[in-house]
């Protein structure tokens, strides 16, 4: 005696409490399309030669009417196609691609919304093909979905049109941007190879390439790496940025050619990131890279890789082995003279770039428009002759703080004897910051938080000088003090600031 096991057709209920994301849930559509061009190059290939294009998928998102379109000039379904696509979990013919389970498009579909429609003409045929899909009928257990053929379509016509509509979530503000931004992260691959055009509310997605950290002598802080694993093949490349920022850190895994797991919210394995997700040091906010796990088993969802056993720890693991030494250049990276003193290259790189953003900031603006000046006295001019020397040359940092100027120079070219620091704040709306790291004070800084904090020393006194100057006509050292006082706790609004932020926003349910 034996019991039947049963999927009914009230599950399809049940796909809108699945764990997705907008994005993931709208890539779905588009791993399709991509997938269908891949099965289909040559023939594809051979009409877009002829239409003077290649692929390309269009999303248009309705929040207020709450409807989504996904179209495409791929292949296109023919009618034995349109119902094998219309079976839930019947796996496509080649599962070595993007399209894995049969599952995605109407899984993702009924996440979205309860009411969708397919509309889809193959190349070479003269039929186009129409079906509209009811969740709630579905449920209800009618399992027969109207479809309705239209005829005498042109031969050379290929594309495949899904609209959503009764949507069970409201995508706005902040989300929208994020759908955008892992869009074009998760097909980047695509981009890099010319094969595929995305647009998202018709404008067109592209990925700029990370800008990665230069060596003294010119060559980029980045390399291949490849091993195995279970005897599947892991393969990629690891980097330090130039810039540092922790949310353009960490690793992106990507599978079929598509970002399964990446930035803007980068993996980041703890034996190169330390604890889970990592903290704040150079090494969450410098080391990137890319990590390729084609023959590893992806989640139902395609938002992470399905580890089996201890796939997940051996990778780390040997990533760690092949990387460990990046990882250690993004921490403590010093040059090649081992009795030269001083910050290394990365630290420098961070201090600069988390000074600039300071100066930039909308706290920094409303700091120097104070309107009440103390009364001041006048202090001595700055050295004009070297600071014209030096002001000929490229500035190692400059900021526009509202219509204030700030120009920075780090010169090590200078004598140990000349000053540490040689300000010029005279104009009417620039302030120019020379400093001297042949000082024997500039050996002495310890790490990118001792190179920050001398800078913002440096560049705060130069534009207490200014306000002083120009909004008093008197230069009274504890005026610029006062003044000073007000910039230095710009850094701590700023961090109060990007906490609250950075709180996870709740999408709308309606």
């Amino acid at each position: 005696m034996a019991l039947q096991f049963e999927i009914g057709l009230d599950a399809v209920a049940s796909y809108k409490r699945l764990a997705y994301t907008p994005w993931h849930a709208i890539a779905e559509f588009v791993d399709n399309s991509t997938q269908a061009y891949f099965d289909n190059r040559e023939v594809l290939d051979d009409a877009f030669k002829k239409e003077g294009k290649g692929l390309e998928v269009g999303i248009v998102y309705d929040s207020a009417d709450g409807f989504l379109r996904i179209s495409d000039n791929s292949i296109g379904m023919s009618y034995q196609e349109m119902e094998y696509a219309m079976h839930v979990a019947r796996p496509p013919k080649n599962t070595s691609g993007r399209s894995k389970y049969g599952m995605g498009m109407k899984t993702a579909a009924c996440w979205i919304g309860n009411h969708w429609t397919v509309k889809t003409k193959r190349l070479g045929e003269t039929v186009e093909h129409n079906v509209t899909i009811d969740v709630a009928r579905i449920a209800a257990g009618h399992g027969q979905i109207p479809y309705k053929p239209v005829q005498g379509k042109r031969l050379d016509d290929h594309y495949t049109i899904i609209e959503i509509t009764d949507h069970n979530r409201r995508f706005e503000g902040r989300t929208l941007g994020k759908i955008k931004d892992f869009l074009r992260s998760m097909y980047r691959e695509d981009f890099r190879n010319s094969a595929l055009r995305l647009e998202w509310q018709g404008a067109s997605l592209t990925w700029a390439e990370p800008q990665l950290l230069r060596a003294r002598d010119g060559s980029i802080y980045r390399k291949g790496f490849a091993f195995s694993v279970d005897g599947k093949q892991v393969g990629g490349w690891v980097g330090i940025l130039a810039k540092g920022g922790r949310p353009n850190a960490g690793f992106s895994i990507i599978h079929c050619g598509r970002v399964v797991h990446g930035w803007p919210d980068s993996w980041r394995p703890s034996s190169l990131y330390g604890q889970l997700q990592g903290s704040n040091d150079l090494i969450n906010q410098r080391l990137v890279g890319e990590i390729h796990l084609d023959e590893f088993d992806v989640s139902h969802t395609k938002d992470d890789i399905l580890w089996l056993g201890n796939q997940e720890e051996a990778v780390e693991r040997n990533l760690r082995e092949h990387c460990g030494d990046y990882r250690d250049i993004a921490r403590d990276y010093r040059k090649p003279d081992d009795e030269e003193r001083g910050p290394s290259e990365v630290e420098i790189s961070v201090a600069v770039d988390e000074l600039k953003q300071e100066l930039e900031s909308a706290e920094m603006v409303d700091a120097i428009s104070l309107e009440t000046i103390p009364p001041e006295k006048i202090v001595e001019e700055s050295m004009r002759k070297l600071m014209a020397m030096i002001t000929s040359r490229p500035e190692t940092f400059s900021a526009l703080v509202g219509r204030l100027a700030v120009q920075g120079y780090l010169v090590g070219d200078l004598s140990p004897n000349d000053p540490y620091i040689v300000l010029d704040s005279t104009g009417l709306d620039r302030v120019v910051i020379v400093v001297n790291t042949a000082h024997p004070h500039w050996s002495q800084l310890k790490g990118s938080d001792g190179v920050l904090n001398y800078l913002r020393h440096c560049t705060y006194d130069a534009i207490a000088e200014w306000q002083a100057r120009h909004k008093a006509g008197r230069l009274d050292p504890d005026t610029i003090k006062l003044l000073k006082d007000k910039l230095l706790r710009i850094p701590f609004e700023l961090e109060m600031s990007t906490n609250h932020e950075g709180e996870p926003e709740d999408l709308s349910i309606v």
